[in-house]
């Protein structure tokens, strides 16, 4: 072969020893290919959907330089029946061509056909290699060798990326961040059928399938698949990929998984090796219960004022506390601070500024009384006027702090002369929501009988972090700005509080970064990845909720999201159809198939996905890839990633 032979990408895409055949018949759209046992033996096979190359091309010959190779798909075997004399003299002439690849008196019998869908055409320009999605023109003729890709050919067909494609990822990449080459990193291998025994065996060999990384930032990526059948495991994969993309490239990219059931955040058996344990140093995890090694996902209650009450509210409500007339009063009292910006001068809202300082205070020694923890060195003050101090103490001036104790009994003697505690504005200096707080605090009514009052709230106090010094979800935002990786366990503690607390979270995330984008800046990187996301990119949500809000607009300020489910059609349809990666294992309802079917090729693989049980067995579709590969991916390998990690910071 000569050199201009050798370097010529194209001709590398054909393997004479993979000969499987040649094309019985060719259109725009499919194609049927006949082949025989013993030729199908010596390429290991040809099980449905795997890839086929039909060409003229000799790779012997220099004049077939300027050639092509149809790209084609496997969807099922199918009957020689020759309609007229000229097609039965054609058939004839095939298997006649076909003996000098087979031993002498062939099986007549072993003779067969298979099915093809074109996938498209393979070509040169510029020296480069081309895939068109099509072929250009009608082709009637028996005369293209088919051949099956294996090993590095096979390689070049599934991590094909057209010049245009690879342009513009370079540009995406350089526009988010990432320096140097593009990262593309294999998680898989090529895999046509649950049953491998040849085409991945012995001497076929395996094809490394890579994903391109910048595929997955600021885009959106679904994971299907049945409970078990490598959901888990693929997004791990994801994880890692995204891990290593930034540390290739020096780029800070943040990431926080929602975990569901706790299999991200902690090892098990199944899948030896956690997220956290394999990044220790980068990792993060969340947890609502107190844990050792877990941050609290709760707030302060004592300082994160409106979002404690919230959650109280949740919980009586949850609970089905019993209800009075004082219980339904402190929930409905409204916490949020005034701003001045409601007010008409300075001195109304400084007015105003100290009757809410009044009621957060009374609250806040509701919730010691309650056996709340108070952080270290808190104390409770709020302003009380000289007139006042001195009716109910002159001695003590609440505006220097007071410990829990001390305001209890400040608020006691208050009570005891709250007729009398009449401002200058001829207003009660005990205003109607401190009243019903004070009620609680002392656990009598209005009209002095006694309430349960504080004690309703002690069953939740270990919903309450004493520790925290800022919000969560500002804290959880300042780790993803890092590159950290954010793991909220979401398997323990009450199911209604973690959605609502998850929302926020992802609310404060999709503010944050859309704040940093309107302001004319470039906003973090950010991978959002979302267990069970049926139950909140629902077909029946809102787009303005916060989920399908995120999933459809969040790629602007750099969010990207990765959801997994069971349920394909349950996703909301606007966001599924601007879904850029879909990767599918096995889905056991028709329903599901039908819906998945709808989008790129996913359709030749309907019966396979429903019949094919195999964890891990996926088939993918990527922004970078032009049609659906089916793939096993690999088995997440924590010690692999330790390496890698151990390898960089020593290069470093």
């Amino acid at each position: 072969m000569n050199d201009a032979l050798k370097k010529n990408p194209l001709v590398e895409l054909i393997q004479p020893e993979q000969f499987l055949g040649w094309t019985w018949s060719v259109n725009y759209e499919e194609a049927v290919v006949l082949t025989h046992e013993t030729l199908q033996t010596a390429a290991y096979g040809a099980p449905n959907h795997c890839f086929l190359l039909a060409t003229t091309l000799d790779a012997s010959n220099a004049d077939s330089l300027d050639n092509f190779a149809i790209l084609l798909r496997v969807t099922s075997a199918s009957p020689l029946l020759p309609s007229c004399p000229a097609e039965d003299t054609r058939l004839t002439e095939l298997k006649s061509r076909a003996a000098k690849f087979l031993p002498p008196e062939p099986d007549v019998d072993a003779f067969g056909g298979l099915h093809c869908r074109i996938l498209g055409t393979f070509h040169l320009r510029d020296g480069q290699l081309r895939l068109g999605s099509d072929v250009e023109s009608f082709i009637n003729t028996a005369a293209l060798a088919v051949y099956r890709p294996t090993a590095r050919a096979l390689e070049t067909v599934v991590n094909y990326s057209s010049p245009e494609r690879t342009t513009a990822s370079l540009a995406e990449a350089q526009r988010l961040g990432l320096k140097g080459d593009l990262p593309r990193f294999p998680i898989g291998t090529v895999r046509y059928s649950s049953t491998d025994r040849l085409h991945r065996g012995g001497e076929a060999g395996t094809a490394a399938f890579k994903l391109n990384a910048i595929d997955f930032l600021a885009r959106r990526t679904a994971v299907f698949g049945m409970t078990r059948t490598g959901k888990s495991n693929t997004v791990k994969q994801l994880v890692s990929v995204v891990m290593r993309a930034g540390v290739e490239s020096g780029l800070k990219i943040g990431q926080i998984i929602y975990d569901l059931n706790g299999e991200y955040a902690n090892a098990n058996q199944q899948d030896k090796g956690s997220i956290a344990e394999v990044y220790p140093s980068d990792t993060v995890r969340y947890r609502m219960i107190p844990t050792a090694g877990f941050e609290p996902i709760l707030n302060n209650f004592f300082t994160q004022i409106v979002e404690g009450h919230h959650t109280l509210r949740g919980l009586i409500e949850l609970n089905r506390v019993p209800r009075s007339a004082d219980l339904d009063a402190f929930l409905a009292i409204d916490f949020a601070e005034p701003r001045r910006e409601d007010f008409e001068n300075d001195a109304t809202f400084t007015h105003h500024f100290s009757r809410y300082k009044r009621k957060i205070s009374a609250y806040q020694a509701v919730l010691a009384r309650a056996g709340f923890e108070l952080p270290d060195g808190f104390k409770i003050a709020f302003d009380a006027g000289p007139s006042i101090r001195n009716k109910v103490n002159p001695t003590v001036d609440p505006a220097n702090g007071l410990s829990a104790e001390a305001a209890y009994e400040w608020f006691q003697l208050a009570r005891q002369i709250q007729d009398e505690l009449i401002t200058g504005n001829n207003q009660n200096w005990v205003e109607p929501d401190m009243n019903v707080l004070m009620n609680l605090l002392l656990q009598k009514n209005d009209q002095g009988a006694y309430i349960p009052g504080f004690r309703l709230l002690q069953p939740f106090k270990d919903y309450h972090a004493p520790n925290r010094t800022t919000d969560v979800c500002d804290e959880i935002y300042g780790h993803l700005l890092t590159g950290k990786i954010v793991i909220l366990d979401l398997s323990v503690g009450d199911p209604t509080q973690r959605e609502r607390l998850s929302k926020r979270i992802a609310r404060h995330i999709l503010q944050s970064s859309m704040t940093v984008f309107n302001s004319g800046h470039v906003p973090p990187n950010i991978v959002l990845y979302v267990e069970e996301a049926h139950n909140l990119i629902g077909r029946n949500e809102s787009l303005t909720e916060v989920w399908p809000t995120i999933a459809k607009e969040g790629a602007k300020a750099r969010l990207a999201t990765v959801y997994a489910t069971q349920e394909v059609s349950s996703i909301h349809p606007n966001i599924l159809a601007n879904t850029e990666n879909i990767l599918c294992s096995h889905l056991n309802n028709e329903n599901e198939i039908s819906e998945l079917a709808k989008y790129y090729d996913f359709r030749d693989f309907s019966k396979s996905i429903i019949r094919a049980q195999d964890v891990g067995f996926s088939r993918a579709k990527t922004l970078s890839n032009p049609f659906v590969i089916p793939i096993q991916i690999d088995k997440f390998d924590p010690e692999k990633e330790k390496q890698f990690l151990a390898a960089k910071k020593t290069i470093r």
